[in-house]
């Protein structure tokens, strides 16, 4: 599939999840032969639609040419035409961008470096510039390797091509033009004839390797190939190499049909066999004479010592009279020399770094004897040969001495030639005797053959290696060393690297022998100042990584059997030259590449190469003949061919026998497993994936013999074990050791199997919990015994259990980024039948990502074979290692990676003992990191100084650069700086051990990057002896609460102190809800002898906030540093700084340290962006920088600051990523682990680190928070003007190669991308930070809003997440644009309709609608009719619906959070309509009249009736009714629910609530209340009562929360003598009702709670408990839910001592209780169901107490307005409340109490405790306790089992507990509320004062006087307008703040 149709899918994946029907489409596309069925079933397969689009969309670009149009016609044929049009305007889009920008670029360029002028070109015309375009575009449209991207390096090859492209597309001569400057261009030469002679080819080259893909469409031309045709050889790029290689399958994927498949490839076969033809013909007449002069003159000079190889196979010459080639012999001592004439290989500038001039040169090849011993024999036996090989060569081949002379100038020095001429010095050779001297003992040995090395290994400067260049006879296993030093300083030197490398390794292939070649040490014939095998190496001018490929690019030229050299030839190894001098800051590399013909590649192939410059440019055939590499001539190809079968039989033969006998070392099969295993590495770096699939082991192999053997298997990081044995004999061994573990069965997979058909959410909660889980997942395959489920065999098996192994194996594919994954076989024994059955489902899912491991040929070769037999793998050994003892695999893995860290943690316990928590138990931790008090202390690596001191440093420089702080660096004792604020932390947290609270909470709140979360651990760190500290990791509900639970009182029965755990910038609700739990369960826990537990742990709460405020009372983390502070960092900057001079090759440049430098320079603002200037500079590869830029705009707006996981940045940094030859294994592993050659540069300002997600992977991030916004900042800059927030944004977003392919990794990266785009943070007193999220709010204030939405659009196009839609309605909120922000509402609620936030965001729509209508009203002068009110009644109705809606979804979301927006948003939709409605109705009072009074309806309203069909009248009518529903529930459950909050972010949120509501009330009650007590004597009885309830309303409310809250006011007493008396007029009238009862009930208890005289001298006792009953028996009548009722029926009629009347049955108190809970329950549908985390905690006001009447009811009250959450356990509440005794009941949970009443009689009931009572000895015992009333029904505290009325109580101090956090605020802020009627008044002032001044101009202009204070007046005329101005605006605030922020 074309480029631009993959980009039209992708960059549509959004709109096709949303828009398209994948079913009929696959049915289509399975009929137009794209897709096969099993793919069809693969995609079914999703679990969701958008999942199968996804899949289909991966699928479609490797489905050959025809995809993109069969796409299109199945579209259609389904009725689906808007998604095809769609996808056809993409693609053309698409195109059109990038021509348009190609050509652009190519415009400029041709501008900018190309002179036309007749004087430049040296020509007689001038050419016009269009025509050198078209060309310049011809030859890019006929490239076949550019795509999209066209580079200035891409136009200069381009502009050789347009030559010949001018003069075969054209017609005419080149054309005519010099280069700009300094820039160089190679004019490609004229191509020659075709072998054929057909005029219509003429201009074709030669070879049909040769051909561009034009030449190939002349030729298709030729054969009679229509246009269709050669348009599809062009948008496929075949070129004539491409055609050569085409086989029938080919052609098929290309598209073409079975007419032009057979004449293309008979024609194709046709002109490749002319062409070989011509070629022999014109070899053959090649004669003996000059067939050895050709030799002589282009012969590669090899010489071995070792002649006698009788094995060897080469040619004889005495044995078939066919006289070999020979090289020149030249008279220079013994040595002898060779040249290889090379052509110049700057005519192909595309293979090679710089293009060079055409002239011939010689290349130098060097190999000498190593065997010293055998010297003399083999310099005799040198001598004999060399003597009777020239005796062959005729006279006028041999060279004289002065020939030889002439041609080795240039070869050797000037002055080695002087030495050979003239005989050395004196001086010259006391030198070279030194030298020789110094190198006589080896002192280096070379990297063993095959041997793929890390950066680790390095050689020695001026080294001398222990072997020499060498060759063992007839073994062609043993290598062949070859030195070479080329010097690449010049063109020369590149073109003799690259030839000696193409002709070293034909000759090797050839000659079927290992072989390596190694540039950079000293061959035999060099200097007389170096040493045979002297180590030098090469000065590379470039990067490495740029050599590599121009050596690659070599071979790709040289070589047509491409493919199999590729696995027989290494890549490049660069092995660095480690010099001793310090000073010396150069890099010089040895360059070595390994050669290995394999039988299985090279069989009984000729390997042919061109080495460019011959004259006849043709392919050549090289072989190693008595030392030389020497080019053969055809005879000598014919003789070889004949021997070729020969050779091929004796390399199978060898390699046969070395695996057979074991010959090969047990070092190459550990090189190729480590190989295998940490892609091409000798460790495991990057990001990796494994997965382990076992068999069942052997029946002989015991629990010892694992022990010894398959340890390493713990020591691995697994994402996913599949294990084929059912008795789970590995799995049950590594429990034994400890390994932590997830087990599953295969069917939890399946969604078919009984288990997830039983439970419609079990399956996606088996995935959450697998992607989330940081231990590895091991699924039994094939039974599982412990589960009583046996084995299958094969068949069976298939039909029972495939289905779900077929859907785990898939969810890993999904998980694991493309490429990244390895499968790792073990056969432990021969039972691998299902495992086959299997095995192919792995090999589809992890294409070539496979090892498979066995200790017996015997059981991995069947295997192997049986799956190569049913295709399903080719060449498999090579993936496989067998024979490799598991003995030897367990000690290959211990030197890759470290093992499991087995250090004993210990705890202290309550005796100050300590004890060893054991691995096991620790292990069941998950959520936990438990810091063991004796911490590092026992780690092997302290009792070896040589490593600690190591250890040391590494530790340090990896925290200073910015790496979390580690434990080790606490240990080292001065690597961590004791920050001023420890000492009050540590202070704090003491002194929350003695609170009351259950759960204790310490908040640190921190800027990013100003050591918060250091501090906090080094205070766990300091205390770890004395408490159990940890950090918690990960919180999960109802697990994470019950292991701190567990690690509270592990082996310790009288634990006294908490656990101390770190809660690090954690999730909100999360932790809320972790809190919550904890609380409930710790209120269960009890210590023997009865007394609970004080408190169970402290919440060292680490918060990163943007903004920390100065609150002097909280604990704050600046970007500042105290004096004493700034000391340590300076004097540690100078012991590094001493270090690092003192040893530069151990320590590291303090330059460096980035992180300890931004603290030691005090967070200095220039300092950071010198420093990341100074970096970015040097950094000049373009993808580290697009990815560096990626990295910074996450991190930057991301609050949280995380990492972001690597391989989701493949498809930026690798080409190709997700193809299937980009392997990330074997060959070119290196390269395509991109992230573990990052420059220097990058990672001192990037941090590596592991991440959390599945298990851990491999994550980047900018090392200091500070550093993020400056990187950003500077990449912006980086062009002549700076790039805006939104582009880059777009660019990121868009960018198809991150988010194309999906994984695990790619979702966590598309998880923290959402989350830029819609979370704010939060300000000290809880409120928003931002009104958008950061990226959005930085857009929104540098660029215009236009940017923001477009930046929106593309999140929600790219994620489909509901919250970034209700962020773009907010944005067109903000700037109102309403029919946007409603689209996008509707959108958002449409995806999530159950979440109430969002319907809450619809509702502010209509809010900010009804404040704009009322701001133009503002505006405006005239009344208005009222008639033209409806559209303002219609905004309101439509928001009051939307609020209605919040409150009805959140009584229905099963979460933590509250979100009473929908109450507010409804209020405050009521009080700006009624605002409205005042310019419009006469008067206020008037507009009241309408409102409360039913019947009222003046003709001048009566149209309010009947508009549109709308009755907005009778609307209006019922906001009264609204009003106290809405009013009611606030307060009601402000006042009987609490919640607990991690932050003052809780306690605030609550209080802002409050203010907002008593703001509103001030609002409403100027609506709906009364100003008077008078009631006018007119109004009959019921309008009198509905008047006093008015006032009621007024003074204060109708529900216990606002008439209690009247206690705290000055003048509380009076207002509640005035509620009392005016509730009692209602009570005795006949027109009373609930309200009344209600008001006057709590009134008295009010004010007895503040007046004990009031308490004592109450006469009305059992009047209260009359209208208790009467409240009990109306509270159906109401329209408000109300608790009360209950709550004053059974209070008061509870049976208790000395109650004088008893006027209830207790049977009538058990269902008034029992209905209670009912009534409880539906007002708070959430609370349904004890114990869930989600519930809010019921408060209790109230107990029964000592005492008769009044006095029995206690109800606490502080004078100072805060009110305890336990203020019962007060010694002097206790000693006030009445104690009762029961029996508690088996489960703790209740206490069934007897009541007596009557004349003596007794009733059962039943109540619940107040937490659970766990202590089992007091079950079914006698207890005794306190009751208290909460909201929910009565309940027993206080439980113990003697009665405390005998016993002295001591355990309590009588002081209030200290509550560090709140559970209430402090009623201490005064809330000044403007009602409309006062905002009119003051409005009318300024109105007044601005006509005065208005009426003061107009007589000043008619020339009349004015007073002193006139003309002041008319001064302060802009004064008056500006504050007018300003109060509109603070009433306009007031009225949006009135909803608090959910």
């Amino acid at each position: 599939m074309e480029d631009i149709h993959r980009r039209a899918l992708t960059e549509s994946i959004t709109f096709l999840k949303d828009n398209l029907f994948v079913k009929g489409v696959l049915d289509h596309l399975v009929e137009e032969n794209i897709i096969t069925f099993d793919l069809k079933q693969l995609i079914n397969f999703a679990v969701t639609d958008g999942d199968k689009v996804s899949e289909l969309v991966c699928m479609l670009p490797k489905r050959g040419p025809r995809a993109f149009d069969a796409m299109l016609k199945s579209l259609r044929a389904t009725s689906q035409e808007h998604v095809a049009i769609h996808l056809e305007q993409k693609a053309v889009e698409i195109k059109e961008n990038q021509d348009a920008k190609t050509q652009k670029f190519v415009h400029q360029w041709l501008q900018d470096n190309i002179d036309l002028s007749n004087d430049a070109a040296g020509q007689c015309t001038m050419v016009n510039f269009e025509s050198l375009l078209d060309a310049v575009n011809m030859a890019l449209n006929a490239s076949d390797h550019l795509t999209e991207s066209v580079t200035a390096t891409d136009l200069k090859m381009m502009l050789g091509k347009a030559f010949q492209l001018s003069e075969i597309a054209m017609n005419q001569s080149p054309l005519p033009f010099v280069m700009k400057g300094n820039l160089q261009i190679h004019q490609q030469v004229a191509v020659s004839e075709s072998p054929t002679t057909s005029p219509d080819v003429k201009h074709l080259p030669k070879l049909m390797k040769d051909w561009s893909v034009a030449n190939v469409c002349l030729w298709l031309e030729k054969i009679g190939m229509d246009g269709d045709v050669c348009k599809q050889f062009i948008q496929h790029k075949i070129s004539g190499k491409a055609l050569k290689l085409m086989d029938k399958a080919d052609f098929i994927e290309m598209g073409l049909i079975l007419g032009d498949r057979v004449v293309i490839i008979k024609e194709r076969d046709k002109y490749l066999k002319e062409e070989r033809d011509e070629y022999l013909k014109d070899s053959s007449c090649l004669n003996q004479e000059s067939a050895s002069e050709a030799m002589a003159s282009a012969s590669v000079k090899l010489d071995f010592t070792s002649v006698e190889d009788s094995e060897c196979i080469s040619l004889k010459s005495e044995r078939d009279g066919i006289n070999p080639p020979q090289p020149l012999k030249h008279e220079i001592g013994s040595r002898q020399f060779a040249s290889l004439c090379s052509d110049d290989i700057s005519s192909n500038a595309q293979y090679f770094c710089e293009p060079v001039a055409e002239k011939d040169s010689c290349v130098e090849h060097h190999m000498d004897s190593a065997n010293s011993c055998d010297s003399l024999q083999n310099q005799e036996e040198n001598k004999t040969s060399q003597t009777d090989v020239s005796e062959n060569i005729p006279s006028s081949s041999a060279p004289n001495a002065e020939d030889s002379n002439d041609k080795s100038e240039g070869l050797i020095s000037d002055s080695v030639s002087e030495t050979v001429e003239t005989g050395q010095t004196s001086s010259s050779k006391a030198i070279e005797e030194s030298l020789i001297t110094k190198f006589k003992e080896p002192s280096e040995i070379l990297r063993p053959f095959g041997y793929q090395l890390g950066f680790e290994f390095e050689y020695k400067k001026d080294a001398k290696l222990s072997c020499v260049e060498t060759r063992s006879g007839g073994n062609l296993l043993q290598p062949i060393h070859r030195f070479v030093m080329p010097a690449l300083d010049s063109p020369e030197g590149m073109k003799e690297l690259a030839n000696e490398a193409i002709a070293f390794a034909s000759a090797c292939l050839n000659d079927r022998a290992n072989a390596t070649i190694h540039f950079g040490i000293v061959p035999e014939v060099s200097s007389g100042f170096t040493v045979h095998g002297q180590i030098m190496g090469l000065h590379l001018k470039k990067n490495w990584e740029q050599y590599e490929k121009f050596l690659n690019k070599a071979f790709a030229y040289g070589f047509s059997e491409l493919e199999i050299v590729q696995n027989c030839i290494s890549s490049p190894m660069f092995i660095r030259v480690a010099s001793g001098d310090s000073s010396n800051e150069s890099l010089e590399y040895v360059i070595e590449i390994d050669v290995k013909p394999k039988y299985e590649y090279s069989q009984n192939k000729e390997f042919f190469i061109k080495l460019k410059g011959e004259k006849d440019d043709a392919e050549a055939i090289f072989r190693i003949i008595n030392g030389d590499v020497c080019r053969l001539q055809q005879p000598q190809i014919d003789f070889y061919r004949q021997e070729l079968d020969k050779l091929a039989k004796e390399r199978k033969k060898q390699e046969d026998k070395a695996a057979r006998k074991n010959c090969i070392p047990r070092d190459h099969l550990c090189e190729k497993f480590i190989n295998l295993l940490c892609d091409g590495d000798t460790k495991f770096q990057g990001d990796q994936y494994r997965i382990l699939v076992l068999n069942k082991p052997d029946e002989t192999v015991d629990f010892e013999s694992f022990k010894e053997t398959f340890d390493f298997l713990a020591d691995i990081e697994w994402k996913a074990i599949f294990d084929f044995d059912a008795d789970a004999k590995v799995c049950r061994f590594l429990q034994e050791r400890d390994y932590m573990m997830k087990i599953a069965m295969s069917d939890d997979f399946s969604p078919h199997s009984k288990y997830n058909l039983q439970k419609i959410d079990r399956l996606k909660q088996t995935h959450e919990d697998i992607r989330n889980s940081l231990n590895p997942t091991w699924i039994f395959v094939n039974g599982y015994a412990q589960n009583n489920e046996q084995k299958l065999d094969p068949i069976n098996w298939k039909m029972e259990k495939s289905d779900g192994f077929k859907e785990a194996v898939r969810f890993f594919s999904r998980q694991i980024p493309q490429r990244r994954a390895l499968v790792v076989f073990l056969l432990l024994s021969e039972d691998t039948k299902v495992v086959i059955e299997a095995t192919e489902e792995f090999l589809t899912s992890f294409p070539n990502q496979w090892l498979c491991i066995s200790e017996n040929e015997s059981i991995g070769n069947p295997w192997l074979q049986e799956l190569e037999r049913r295709n399903c793998m080719e060449r498999g050994i090579e993936r496989s290692v067998f024979g490799m003892p598991w003995k030897h695999v367990q000690e290959a893995i211990a030197h890759i990676v470290t093992p499991r860290r087995m250090d004993c943690c210990e705890l202290p316990t309550s005796t100050g003992t300590f004890i060893v928590l054991p691995k096991k138990v620790m292990n069941k931790f998950l959520d936990l990191e438990i810091l063991s008090s004796f911490e590092c202390d026992s780690s092997p690596i302290t009792s070896n100084i040589q490593e600690l001191n190591i250890h040391e440093v590494k530790e340090k420089e990896m925290f200073f650069r910015g790496n979390g702080v580690s434990w080790w660096n606490f240990w080292f004792q001065d690597q961590v700086c004791s920050r001023d604020i420890l000492h009050h932390l540590k202070k704090d947290v003491k002194e929350s051990f003695d609170d009351d609270d259950d759960v204790g909470k310490v908040i640190l709140r921190h800027q990013p990057g100003a050591g918060g979360t250091t501090t906090a651990k080094h205070l766990l760190w300091e205390l770890r002896k004395e408490y159990r500290c940890g950090i918690v990791q990960s919180i999960n509900e109802g697990q994470t609460a019950q292991q701190i639970i567990n690690l509270y009182q592990y082996e310790d029965n009288r634990p006294t102190k908490p656990v101390l755990l770190l809660l690090d910038n954690p999730d909100e609700e999360k932790a809320n809800l972790l809190v919550a739990e904890l609380s409930e369960m710790a209120k269960s826990l009890t210590r023997k002898g009865g007394d609970q537990a004080k408190c169970v742990c402290i919440f060292l709460i680490c918060l990163r906030r943007t903004e920390v405020g100065t609150d002097p009372r909280r604990l704050v983390l600046q970007h500042q540093l105290s004096p004493v502070e700034r000391k340590w960092f300076l004097d540690m900057d100078k012991q590094l700084l001493a270090k690092y001079k003192q040893a530069p090759d151990r320590f590291m440049d303090p330059k460096l340290l980035i992180s300890f430098n931004i603290l030691k320079e005090n967070f200095n603002k220039e300092f950071i962006q010198r420093t990341v200037r100074s970096f970015l500079d040097n950094i000049s590869d373009k993808k580290e920088l697009r990815l560096l830029k990626y990295i910074s705009l996450v991190n930057s707006f991301d609050l949280e600051c995380r990492s972001l996981p690597t391989s989701a940045f493949d498809g930026i940094m690798i080409d190709n990523p997700w193809s299937k030859r980009t392997l990330r294994r074997g060959r070119h592993a290196y390269a395509s682990r991109w992230e573990t050659h990052l420059s220097s540069e990058f990672r001192v300002l990037v941090n590596e680190a592991s991440k959390p997600s599945m298990g851990y992977i491999h994550a980047l991030k900018v090392i200091n928070p500070l550093l993020s916004k400056e990187i950003l900042l500077c990449l912006r800059d980086a062009g002549s003007s700076r790039i805006p927030v939104s582009e880059i944004a777009l660019e990121f977003y868009k960018c198809a190669d991150i988010f194309y392919a999906p994984s695990k990794a790619r979702d966590d990266l598309l998880e923290i991308s959402k989350d830029i785009l819609k979370k704010r943070g939060r300000l000290p007193n809880g409120r928003p930070e931002t009104y958008f999220a950061p990226l959005i709010q930085t857009i929104v204030n540098e660029e215009i809003p236009e940017k923001a939405s477009a930046v929106l659009e593309i999140g929600i196009q790219l994620t489909s997440d509901p919250f970034i839609a209700q962020q773009m309605a907010r944005l067109f909120i903000k700037f109102q644009n309403w029919p946007e922000a409603i689209k996008y509402a509707t959108m958002a609620i449409e995806q999530k309709p159950d979440n109430s936030f969002l319907w809450d965001t619809f509702g502010r729509i209509y809010e900010r609608q009804l404040l704009e209508q009322y701001d133009k009203l503002v505006a405006g002068t005239n009344l208005l009719k009222v008639e033209n009110s409806a559209s303002i009644i219609d905004i309101a109705l439509k928001g009051m619906e939307m609020f209605r809606k919040v409150q009805e979804t959140n009584d229905r979301e099963k979460t933590l959070a509250t979100n009473q927006a929908g109450f507010f948003g409804e209020l405050q939709m009521v009080v700006c309509l009624l605002d409205c409605l005042t310019y419009f109705f006469p008067s206020k009072d008037e507009l009241r009249h309408f409102i409360l009074e039913a019947q009222y309806m003046p003709e001048d309203y009566a149209a309010l009736q009947n508009i549109d069909g709308n009755n907005y009248a009778d609307k209006l009518k019922q906001l009264n009714r609204r009003v106290q529903t809405a009013v009611n529930r606030l307060e009601d459950e402000l006042l009987q629910l609490r919640e607990e909050a991690i932050d003052e972010f809780g306690r605030n949120h609550i209080k802002n609530q409050s203010d907002s509501l008593i703001c509103l009330k001030e609002n409403l009650n100027s609506y709906f209340g009364e100003d008077g007590d008078s009631v006018p004597e007119v109004l009959k009885e019921w309008e009198k009562c509905e008047f006093r309830r008015r006032r009621i309303f007024r003074l204060a409310g109708f529900n216990l929360r606002s008439i209690f809250d009247l206690r705290h006011k000055k003048d509380g007493m009076d207002i509640l003598k005035r509620i009392r008396d005016i509730a009692k007029l209602n009570i005795g009238s006949d027109q009373v009702n609930v309200d009344d009862y209600q008001t006057l009930i709590s009134a008295n208890l009010a004010l007895a709670s503040l007046d004990s005289e009031y308490r004592s001298n109450f006469s009305e006792y059992e009047d209260m408990l009359l209208w208790t009953k009467k409240l009990y028996e109306l509270r159906d009548t109401s329209f408000v839910s109300h608790l009360e009722p209950y709550l004053f029926f059974v209070m008061f009629n509870w049976p208790r001592e000395n109650m004088r009347k008893q006027l209830v049955n207790p049977r009538v108190i058990e269902d008034a209780i029992r209905n209670w809970k009912d009534a409880y329950y539906k007002k708070y549908p959430k609370q349904r169901g004890e114990g869930k985390p989600f519930r809010k905690k019921d408060t209790t006001m109230f107990f029964l107490a000592n005492g008769s009447n009044m006095e029995s009811i206690y109800s606490y009250f502080a004078r100072n307005g805060r009110p305890l959450e336990n203020y019962w356990r007060l010694p002097s509440t206790m000693a006030k409340l009445q104690r009762l005794c029961g029996t508690l009941n088996q489960d703790g949970c209740e206490v069934k109490i007897q009541l007596q009443y009557g004349q003596g009689n007794k009733s059962s009931i039943s109540i619940p405790t107040s937490f659970p009572i766990r202590e089992r000895t007091m079950w079914n015992k006698q207890v005794y306790f306190v009751i208290g009333f909460s909201w929910i029904g009565p309940k027993a505290f206080d439980i113990t089992l003697d009665d405390p009325r005998t016993v002295l109580q001591t355990s309590r101090d009588g002081s209030p507990p200290r509550n560090f956090l709140g559970k209430e605020f402090h009623r201490t802020s005064k809330v000044v509320e403007v009602t409309e009627e006062h905002f009119r008044q003051e409005l009318e002032n300024f109105d007044k004062k601005l006509q005065r001044i208005k009426d003061l101009k107009e007589r000043k202009n008619r020339s009349l006087n004015l007073t002193h204070e006139e003309n002041q007046l008319l001064q302060e005329e802009d004064k008056i307008q500006k504050e007018k101005d300003r109060f509109i605006q603070i009433r306009r605030k007031k009225m949006e703040s009135r909803i608090p922020e959910f």
